[in-house]
């Protein structure tokens, strides 16, 4: 009999990537509205709320949608996550009503992205146990680089073919990518490991904790606690950052622009960085390095007044985002086991909604009542 030919765990990645970098587009979504409020008449306050929805519903869908990845498989979860995603954006499309935009592009779209999200990760996260933070960052890192490629993209898009039709292509581009990418993914067999390796002889084997398992232990609040701080830092400078460059930096809109592109870049790039070091030198320490240096950035763009500090401050800020999003899979892993690490994850991600809310709704908030969003920064960085 002919031998059947190893499969290729780096398909994985590359498959991972494809799809993190579609559902990743969310935060470009800046870029998408101005078009509508041109035509509706409608406020930053009115349309804000579609990407906020969005985000919350990714958020929460995780955890269903982790449980199903547990018992179906990561493939069946992502395909329908990747149809959702790009029937958000095609139903967007049509958009004539605040509604119908919260609808289309809030909870159909961030369902397709809490579906397609966690897939990618945990099966990263099987097929890797001798490099989980290192893959978990590469896996992650199409997401933070998704604004990289699509703000530019729907720029062009929208001022060639305008925002309809821009808003079509991209469901349909989104549908196109992830479906076949999803058909990829697989769990190993059981009991696998990579050739050549064995766990660290200094590390026991890490016990499968079900989720209610998980809830009953101290360091899952922990856990949840702190990416819920360190989400909410960098949410709330991503979702604010080329006004608060305006404001507190006093740079023209161009440059602001560009710092919202910085951002972005650094945030992809710290979850590789990060994911590479924490399985280097530990977790728990580069989550400690990731703290301080996000803390030290809030509160430099806060009191040192100029545009060099600002700038400086949120490279970190994006750098330790991106870490924070590339390590948390894996610890929670370290803790808990991969066997039901898509529902696991799913509830620890949870964080992330929470951070979402709070952080944006906090920057403005400062802005609206005290006119600036230096208060912002520095509640945060405390």
């Amino acid at each position: 009999m002919r031998e059947e030919k190893p499969f290729n765990r780096w398909l994985i990645v590359i498959a991972a990537i494809v799809i993190q970098m579609c559902l990743g587009a969310v935060y470009a979504f800046s870029v998408l509205v101005p078009p509508l409020e041109s035509e509706f008449g409608w406020q930053r306050i009115e349309t804000s709320p579609a990407f906020t929805i969005a985000l919350l519903v990714f958020a929460l869908s995780m955890i269903p949608a982790g449980r199903l990845q547990d018992k179906k498989g990561p493939r069946l979860i992502a395909t329908a996550g990747g149809i959702l995603l790009g029937l958000g954006m095609l139903l967007s499309s049509f958009t004539s009503s605040l509604l119908w935009l919260y609808v289309s592009y809030g909870i159909v779209g961030g369902l397709g992205l809490g579906l397609a999200y966690v897939t990618p990760i945990t099966t990263c996260a099987k097929w890797f146990p001798d490099k989980k933070g290192l893959i978990t960052g590469l896996a992650v890192f199409g997401f933070g680089a998704g604004s990289i490629v699509f703000a530019p993209l729907w720029t062009f898009l929208i001022s060639a073919i305008e925002w309809r039709t821009t808003f079509l292509a991209t469901g349909i581009l989104f549908m196109a990518l992830v479906v076949p990418s999803a058909q990829i993914l697989r769990n190993p067999p059981q009991g696998y490991k990579p050739t050549n390796w064995n766990p660290p002889p200094s590390k026991k084997k890490v016990e499968d904790y079900g989720p209610s398992m998980m809830l009953k232990t101290i360091p899952f609040y922990m856990i949840w606690v702190s990416y819920w701080f360190g989400t909410t830092a960098g949410l709330m400078v991503i979702g604010h950052a080329k006004q608060a460059a305006i404001e507190v930096a006093l740079l023209d809109p161009i440059q602001a622009s560009l710092v919202v592109s910085i951002l972005g870049l650094f945030n992809a790039f710290g979850r590789v960085l990060w994911g590479f070091a924490g399985d280097r030198y530990g977790r728990e320490k580069i989550l400690t390095l990731l703290f301080a240096l996000c803390s030290i950035a809030l509160f430099m763009m806060a009191l040192i007044p100029g545009a060099i500090s600002f700038v400086t401050g949120v490279i970190l800020v994006g750098l330790s985002f991106g870490g924070f999003l590339a390590l948390y899979p894996a610890v929670t892993s370290d803790y808990y086991g991969t066997k039901n690490l898509g529902v696991n994850y799913g509830i620890v991600f949870t964080a992330y909604g929470a951070g979402a809310v709070l952080g944006p709704i906090m920057a403005a908030y400062f802005k609206t009542f005290s006119g600036t969003y230096i208060p912002s920064f520095l509640v945060a960085g405390g």
